[in-house]
């Protein structure tokens, strides 16, 4: 009997490593790509706003270009992840990504940067993450296998974090280089992270799909998932309710912050871009912050309504960057914006990871992340004309007043109701 528990102990241990060294693959490839991305978060609105001094129109534009191209492939890439090897898929994506920024490398070197070539380097990292996200969101349930709560709010935790680094990292580099060598050398660190993260990733097990390849079309297979978001009231109204903070909160977030730096706080130069980073890092910081006190809480019954006290926060915070702050207000206001935000995208996705069938999984995944990514393009080009039209203060207050009415109807939503009963 004790030689039987001593076995079956180890076997149980083993079983252990074996998951822990999986996810820390898993979450060191998804760090490199975030990395890179904070990065990215930093330099690419300096770039538009400050280097080419660009109109509030045409920063939203070229915001909008970074995230449109998830509206035409994300849900064709959540098809392709349900039928595919996934870390085939990422370890693709990772090594491609890394020519996007060797191309605006080589053009800022020789000094020929232009709007266009701005606009084609973010639709190529665009379509890239497109592909990438649904296969790395589908892949965690696999890979964690238990505690699915707790595996994606470490997820989230890294994702976060690792923009955070990518932050500090502009930052220090703002702040001890000038920009003609900082920009350079903040290119070769994304694609020295991204390349590493296709190696990490390499290293995980095959992720082949875990049901029998459809016979159906590309298209059919889209709406097959869409169907299945449809068919579960809940996820439904997540993914609604996704869009409304991307379409509002983000496209605020990403146009109203980079133009209030230039043009309500007077910076320019390396000081624009480390006061960016730093109000960057703030509200990356607040998503941390929440991400541990989740863990810290654990099992949470009451999902749905967590997720709408967080979204009713953003248009709180929203609605008071209408004034004119001292530039640490602003800050802390971006902190505790990235408090709500961190819950809501960890509720969320947690919420739509059980709810989904296996076998539709990625694709649903894909629509949840549609309604973020599809939003944000369209919000970020709205906003870029409500600059313009009203300024920075008075353009804010019209997003915050339609996310009041949002979250007055969610009272009468599933997901106000909702409850989380798996342990």
């Amino acid at each position: 009997m004790t030689t039987f528990d001593e076995t079956d102990d180890a076997a149980a241990a083993r079983t252990q490593r074996e998951r822990s060294g999986r996810l820390k693959l898993y979450f060191g490839g998804q760090a490199s790509w975030f990395i890179s991305l904070g990065i990215q978060f930093v330099l690419f609105p300096y770039l538009a706003a400050e280097m080419l001094h660009e109109t509030p129109a045409r920063v939203g534009i070229a915001q909008m270009s970074l995230m449109a191209p998830a509206i035409l492939f994300i849900l064709l890439g959540g098809t392709i992840a349900d039928h595919s090897d996934v870390r085939r898929i990422l370890v693709r994506m990772h090594a491609l990504s890394v020519l996007p920024p060797l191309m605006l490398f080589a053009v800022i070197l020789s000094g020929h940067l232009t709007y266009g070539i701005l606009i084609a380097y973010a639709l190529a990292m665009g379509t890239l993450g497109a592909f990438a996200m649904p296969a790395r969101d589908s892949a965690l349930n696999r890979i964690a296998e238990t505690n699915i709560q707790q595996a994606v709010t470490l997820a989230m935790g890294t994702q976060m974090g690792s923009q955070l680094l990518g932050m500090l990292f502009v930052t220090l580099a703002a702040l001890t280089l000038s920009a003609v060598v900082n920009i350079p050398i903040l290119l070769l660190f994304q694609m020295t992270m991204l390349a590493a993260g296709a190696v990490l990733t390499a290293k995980l097990d095959p992720l082949p799909p875990e049901h029998a390849p459809s016979g159906a079309g590309r298209f059919a297979q889209i709406l097959d998932g869409i169907a299945s978001a449809w068919e579960q009231p809940i996820s439904f109204m997540v993914i609604v309710l996704n869009f409304a903070v991307g379409l509002f909160y983000v496209g605020s977030f990403m146009v109203v912050l980079p133009l209030s730096m230039r043009d309500v706080y007077n910076f320019n130069g390396t000081e624009f871009t480390s006061r960016f980073a730093m109000i960057n890092i703030a509200f990356w910081g607040g998503t941390i912050a929440s991400n541990i006190a989740l863990l810290k809480v654990g099992h949470i019954v009451h999902r749905g309504r967590v997720m709408m006290g967080a979204v009713t926060a953003g248009f709180i915070i929203l609605a008071l960057m209408s004034l004119t702050l001292p530039f640490a207000v602003l800050c802390l206001l971006c902190f505790l914006w990235g408090v709500g935000a961190g819950t809501t995208m960890t509720m969320g996705r947690t919420i739509v990871q059980i709810a989904a069938k296996p076998s539709h999984r990625a694709r649903v995944l894909a629509l949840y992340q549609l309604g973020f990514s599809g939003g944000a393009p369209i919000g970020s080009l709205i906003m870029g004309f409500l600059v313009g039209w009203y300024g920075v203060h008075d353009a804010v207050l019209i997003p915050a007043g339609i996310m009041v009415l949002i979250i007055l109807s969610l009272f009468f939503s599933p997901l106000w109701n909702y409850r989380a009963d798996e342990a």
